[in-house]
């Protein structure tokens, strides 16, 4: 029987110890070519990897605090600002309702639009005496009647500014340039700019243009310097007459101040914030590059070691990515270990089964030069025509089985319906087979499988020429094919023969193993084709496997293609 080992080698891997570790390297400088331009070493689907967490959380959480903080902000300015105006209408409504009560008595009880300037100009510097507050009252006609900046009140008081030390003035100066940053903060440019005319009307004012409509109203403004102006307007009315309209304003210099004390303590918080980010930037910067060191210097005592019985060691507590490329490189150094294992005991027994018919080509061309004999030298002839043929087909077996795996590698693989593969295979055979007869066992349904259907035809001949070297003649080939739902897709290939010696059910996969039928000549088969059939399988995600079943039956496994 024609069989051979397990395909893992490959003829370039006889060069030195140095190819694994070059391979290694070369993962390394993939992953940091790859880390440095920013793109991901695994393709995340749906969920985010630990190490992606940390960056993410890291980068964003300033971010994220900054936003909540502006909202924040934004909100705690607009509730200030609202009940400022709640206080504000409130004084108002109280002002514009003693207004009324006084004109009423002044008129005794009569019903008259007209406003007193003598009463409105006496009550109005009562309101604002001592404070920021300014009232203006408005005829209803829309001129102004009274005013408290007329009178010198509403104005703000001057404190007179200390002297501070060095330290102190360096402290005020920091704390002027906080609230400088602050101000911008929250700061509303879309406010429209109050403006003050020599002459004032109603017609100036929005607010009180709909008080005087008997609706009380509400406007806020920035000045040139870009501070807060609040303005409240109620109607001045009797009853529902309305004699008038008081507009009280004032400035938003103490909200301004909340706000730019609440940004100060933000912009701090902020920066410590950053600062606990960058250095956690740093430690995470540094258990990622650090790892990736440790990793290159590993791969370079490797290197400089050249003991292919040497292993990497392994990142200690690392359950990420980076712990992930450990274990693989790890697993990946085994793996090139147990290649060029299996590449040194290839080539020795490619050396061990090219020097058999070597010394008998050798043999037989010493010897024929020395007889004489016609029949003799015929004889000698055959034989070494017979060797030439041997290591012909040796090397060609030897190529083969050394380019399978980069063959496939290269070669686009397609889904294909195996089951009409194995009935087109099996009709085809049957033309130029005369000594056997060939059945398909097939399923109804298509057996879809992801291969190149050149390597899965290299199988079954493989298996067809195993088959009918042993079988006897006249015996039928059975290939069977099944496919359950949830399994792989499985042909069987069984015949008629001796079946497998015990105990040699996988040592007929190994290279070079070879099993002659009776009555067939020494050197027929090199004993790879099996290897390259379990290698091919192999190399599709399947697998070859031997049983005796009343015969020997081979089982070739392919995953199924899922719709």
């Amino acid at each position: 029987m024609a069989a051979s080992a397990t395909g893992h080698g490959r003829l370039p891997w006889l060069t030195d110890g140095a190819s694994v570790i070059d391979n290694v390297k070369s993962v390394i400088r993939r992953f940091l070519g790859r880390a440095a331009i920013g793109r991901p070493l695994v393709r995340l689907r749906f969920r985010l990897s630990r190490l992606s967490t940390r960056i993410m959380a890291i980068m964003m959480f300033p971010l994220v605090l900054f936003f909540v903080g502006l909202f924040s902000i934004d909100q705690y300015r607009t509730t200030l600002i609202q009940s400022e105006f709640t206080a504000l209408e409130r004084q108002g409504f109280t002002l514009a309702r003693s207004l009324a009560l006084a004109q009423a008595e002044i008129d005794g009880g009569l019903a008259r639009r007209r406003l007193s300037p003598d009463t409105m100009n006496h009550l109005l510097p009562l309101v604002g005496y001592g404070t920021e507050l300014r009232a203006r009252v408005f005829r209803h006609d829309g001129w102004l009647l009274a005013d408290t900046a007329r009178n010198g009140a509403g104005s703000a008081r001057l404190r007179r500014r200390g002297h501070h030390g060095p330290w102190q003035r360096t402290s005020d100066y920091f704390q002027s340039m906080m609230r400088r940053a602050a101000g911008m903060i929250g700061t509303d440019r879309t406010l429209p700019v109050y403006r003050e005319g020599r002459r004032q009307n109603a017609g100036d004012y929005d607010e009180v243009v709909m008080a005087l409509a008997g609706e009380p109203a509400r406007q806020l403004r920035q000045d040139a310097r870009g501070r807060l102006v609040l303005s409240v307007a109620v109607p001045i009315q009797d009853l529902r007459l309305v004699r008038g309209a008081l507009m009280v304003s004032i400035s938003g210099g103490k909200i301004e101040t909340e706000i730019a004390e609440v940004n100060v303590v933000f912009i701090q918080l902020f920066g410590i914030v950053t600062l606990i980010s960058i250095a956690l930037s740093v430690w995470l910067a540094r258990s990622i590059t650090g790892p990736i060191t440790y990793l290159a210097a590993e791969a370079d005592n490797l290197r400089r070691s050249r003991d292919l019985s040497a292993r990497m060691k392994r990142l200690p507590r690392r359950r990420d990515e980076i712990g992930k490329l450990s274990e693989s490189l790890i697993e990946m150094t085994d793996e090139l270990q147990k290649r060029m294992a299996a590449t040194a005991g290839f080539a020795a027994d490619v050396a061990h089964e090219l020097k058999n018919p070597l010394s008998s080509l050798r043999s037989a061309a010493e010897t024929i030069s020395r007889i004489s004999d016609p029949e003799q030298q015929q004889k000698l002839m055959n034989v070494i025509l017979r060797d030439v043929a041997r290591l012909d087909r040796l090397i060609t077996d030897i190529s083969r089985s050394s380019r399978v795996d980069n063959e496939m590698a290269t070669e686009a693989a397609s889904t294909i319906d195996l089951r009409d593969l194995v009935g087109n295979f099996v009709e085809a055979r049957q033309t130029t087979i005369d000594s056997h007869e060939l059945a398909a066992e097939l399923p109804e349904a298509p057996v879809r499988v992801s291969v190149q259907d050149g390597r899965i035809v290299q199988i079954l001949d493989n298996l067809l020429g195993n088959a009918v070297s042993f079988a006897p003649s006249g015996t039928t080939i059975t290939f069977h094919l099944v496919a359950g739902k949830d399994g792989p897709a499985a042909l069987a290939v069984q015949d008629r023969g001796p079946g497998i010696p015990p105990g040699r059910l996988e040592e007929v996969f190994n290279r070079f193993y070879t099993e002659r039928p009776a009555g067939e000549a020494f050197g027929e088969h090199s004993g790879l084709g099996l290897s390259i059939a379990r290698q091919i399988a192999r190399g599709y995600g399947g697998d070859l496997t031997a049983a005796n079943n009343d015969g020997a039956r081979f089982t070739l496994t392919l995953p199924l293609v899922r719709d």
